[in-house]
């Protein structure tokens, strides 16, 4: 038995971060069209989240409603 790790280690090499476009910049193709800050895409998204998330639960809902007419 030896004490080595049996995990690779890797190097990774520094880079220079002006190459590299912002999160936010990547998302409009138009720099008019991004907002100040961000925070209205992120309401934007977690809107449509909850959209899709009700809309299962309601989906779920009416499954089990009609499996128990159906089943009787």
């Amino acid at each position: 038995m030896h004490n080595e790790s049996p995990l690779q280690t890797c190097r990774v090499e520094p880079c220079s971060t002006d190459e590299k476009q912002s999160s936010m910049a990547r998302l409009y193709n138009n720099p008019g069209d991004a907002p100040e800050n961000g925070i209205e895409l992120q309401r934007q998204r977690a809107r449509r989240t909850a959209m899709w998330v009700g809309a299962i639960a309601v989906l779920v809902y009416v499954g089990f409603i009609l499996s128990g007419v159906i089943g009787r």
